[in-house]
């Protein structure tokens, strides 16, 4: 039976305060990732994420009338007609919804200073390999090492499609292509393979590397992701330039690293 309006319980603060919304945010995408682990899904990610904003404005206006469930009807209702890959993508949405408006629940680490030794790791590659840092300073090249937060997300993938069609010029410059994301190594395998990449990604579950690389970002409840840098490290194991805003020019993201790499070079 619907509860009267009159005994539902009233807000004395507009819902639509910035905080509200991000709490609203961070529950849809809580039962997104849940029901990813429970069915299959059908619907496009742009359509996912209209019914998201559509259920974010009903929201919105429900809870301010004191009708909650509303809310959580409406945000069930998308999560259920939410597809996979949206839901994989969900660290990359977060990444570009401005995280400077998540501080308060958001906490990222600090990018490495220019001309420090890049910090040690020991990853498993998606060729079942593990991979040190002293095994790709000892090939004599420079390492392009990007992160990025998901595979199969629209950033993640153009950035990989644009290394991979500059690959043959990173080599010319005696340079090697490396990504690193928490992604599993069953997932980042199958990404090189869709993908045709000629060169591997790290798994780095768990955040340990990104946060030392000051690449991570940790959200309370979702866990630690890698954040989208790049660093180019020259032979010997020194970061020589670091990329922290590529974000908003991933499309021409692999152009300017190939311009530094080119720059740095010739210093």
């Amino acid at each position: 039976m619907a509860k009267n309006a009159s005994t539902m319980p009233r807000y004395d603060v507009p819902i639509t305060n910035s905080t509200t919304i991000m709490h609203c945010w961070f529950f849809l995408l809580a039962v997104l990732f849940a029901i990813d682990f429970c069915e299959g899904f059908s619907t496009s990610p742009s359509t996912a994420i209209s019914k998201i904003s559509t259920a974010c404005a009903r929201g919105s206006l429900s809870a301010h009338r004191g009708y909650e469930d509303s809310f959580h009807a409406d945000a069930l209702a998308v999560a259920s007609n939410a597809r996979r890959s949206f839901l994989h993508g969900t660290a990359s949405i977060l990444a570009t919804f401005s995280f400077s408006s998540l501080s308060y629940a958001a906490g990222s680490s600090s990018p490495l200073p220019l001309g420090a030794p890049a910090p040690e790791f020991s990853l498993l590659n998606t060729r079942g390999q593990t991979i040190t840092l002293d095994a790709l300073a000892e090939s004599g090249k420079w390492t392009v090492l990007y992160f990025y937060p998901g595979a199969f997300t629209s950033g993640c993938t153009l950035e990989a499609r644009r290394f991979q069609e500059d690959l043959s010029s990173f080599q010319k410059l005696n340079a090697q292509i490396v990504g690193v994301s928490v992604d599993s190594m069953e997932k980042q395998t199958e990404f090189c393979r869709v993908e045709g990449l000629d060169f591997f990604m790290l798994t780095d579950q768990g955040g340990k590397i990104s946060k030392a690389f000051g690449s991570s970002l940790s959200i309370p409840g979702f866990g630690t992701f890698s954040n989208r840098q790049t660093y180019i490290i020259d032979p010997e194991k020194n970061v020589r330039w670091a990329f922290t805003d590529v974000e908003s020019h991933i499309p021409r993201h692999s152009t300017e690293v190939l311009e530094k790499l080119k720059e740095l070079q010739n210093a």
